[in-house]
C-alpha cells in the first residue's frame, strides 16, 4: 500500500492537536523538565563553587545534589520512554476517537510493553548513530525503516524482534516517501533550535525551556504523523487478531 503523504501530514496534524495529543505534550514537556533540570543539575554541582556563584551559563537546572539529580535524570529517562510508548497509543486510534483518554491506554500490558520499548530505544540509539557515523544513507535507511517498531510493541503488542520485522515490512515500497517525513522533521526541528539558540543570548535558561516546548511540540506533531502513516500502512497489510488500541 502506497503512503499519502499530504493525507498522513493533514491528519497527522489533527492528531497532534486533538485531547489526546494535547495531553501527549503535557506529559512531554514534563519528561523534558525533569530530565533537562536534572541533568543540568549534575553538570552544575560538579563545577567550582566560584564559577557556581558568578553563574554557570548552564541553563535551567533544578535545586537538586547530585546523587538525587542523576537518579532523577535516570527516573526521567525511564518515564520518557513510558510516554513515547503511551503517546503512540492514543494517536493511533480513529480520529473520532482521539477525544477520549481510555484508562486502558496506559496499563494494557504496560510493563511486557516497557520492557520491549527500552529493548527497541537503545537498539536505535545505538545502530542507527552507528549508521550514520559510517554513512549517511546507512543511517537514513534504518531511520526510516525501523520507524515504526514502536508503533508495533504500543498498538499490536508485539515483542521486540517481530517489532523490528514488522516495522521493515511496513516501510517497504514507502521508504522514499518515509525519508520525506524525516527531512521535514528535520528541518522544523532544526528551525526550533535556532529559535531556543537565539532566545539563549539573553537567557540561557530561557532559551533551554523555549527549545524544550518547540522540540516537545514537533516531536508531538512528528508521532502524529507517524501515527496516521501507520495507521494507513497497516490497513493494507495487517495482521490477523491485531487492532488499534
Amino acid at each position: 500500500m502506497a503512503l499519502q503523504l499530504g493525507r498522513a501530514i493533514g491528519r497527522g496534524a489533527r492528531r497532534s492537536l486533538s485531547i489526546s495529543g494535547i495531553v501527549a505534550l503535557v506529559l512531554m514537556i514534563c519528561y523534558q523538565v525533569l530530565f533537562l533540570g536534572s541533568f543540568n543539575a549534575v553538570i552544575v554541582n560538579r563545577l567550582p563553587s566560584e564559577v557556581q556563584a558568578n553563574g554557570a551559563g548552564v541553563g535551567f537546572a533544578l535545586p537538586l545534589s547530585t546523587e538525587v539529580a542523576a537518579a532523577v535524570a535516570v527516573l526521567a529517562l525511564l518515564f520518557g520512554i513510558g510516554i513515547f510508548l503511551v503517546t503512540a497509543r492514543l494517536l493511533s486510534r480513529d480520529l473520532s476517537a482521539l477525544s477520549s483518554l481510555p484508562g486502558n491506554l496506559f496499563t494494557r500490558r504496560i510493563g511486557r510493553a516497557f520492557l520491549s520499548a527500552t529493548v527497541i530505544s537503545v537498539v536505535l540509539g545505538v545502530v542507527i548513530p552507528i549508521g550514520f557515523a559510517f554513512l549517511l544513507v546507512p543511517g537514513l535507511f534504518l531511520a526510516v525503516s525501523l520507524q515504526f517498531a514502536l508503533f508495533a510493541v504500543a498498538v499490536e503488542d508485539t515483542g521486540v524482534v517481530e517489532a523490528f520485522r514488522r516495522s521493515w515490512e511496513l516501510a517497504s515500497g514507502n521508504r522514499w516517501r518515509l525519508l520525506a517525513l524525516v527531512v521535514l522533521f528535520g528541518v522544523v526541528g532544526a528551525i526550533g533550535g535556532a529559535v531556543g539558540s537565539l532566545l539563549a543570548f539573553v537567557s540561557p535558561a530561557a532559551g533551554q525551556l523555549a527549545s524544550l516546548v518547540i522540540n516537545s511540540t514537533v516531536v508531538i506533531l512528528m508521532y502524529g504523523i507517524i501515527a496516521d502513516s501507520f495507521v494507513q500502512l497497516r490497513g493494507g497489510s495487517a495482521s490477523p487478531n491485531r487492532s488499534l488500541a
